[in-house]
């Protein structure tokens, strides 16, 4: 493997920032950081693929009406949605679920 430039790191240090916060700046970044980072990005993309599922909240007027129009919706998210946007609640969720990963890492 090759060695990690500072420049790989701060840029990985940077993304890392907009899932933990400051507490990155303290951080190790090395390989397994890296590797994790590629896990995270895995675990946002499956909650991705099941948010798409998710009706939108029902906003009244026919049952049956709005029914078919989620169903359409839903269709329409999962071909328009393009693949390097996430939703935040998966961002958020994924971070969460991997914090102590990233942090053990750091040995």
């Amino acid at each position: 493997m090759s060695e990690i430039s500072d420049e790989e790191k701060d840029d990985l240090r940077e993304i890392l920032r907009n899932f933990y916060g400051d507490q990155v700046a303290a951080w190790n970044i090395n390989q397994k950081s890296f590797e994790l980072f590629g896990e995270l990005i895995r675990k946002t993309k499956q909650c991705d693929q099941a948010m798409k599922l998710v009706p939108l909240p029902y906003g009244g007027g026919n049952p049956v009406n709005w029914s078919i129009k989620q169903a359409r919706k839903i269709i329409t998210r999962h071909f328009l949605k393009p693949s390097n946007k996430h939703y935040i609640i998966c961002m958020k969720f994924s971070a969460i679920s991997m914090k102590t990963q990233f942090i053990l890492a750091q040995s």
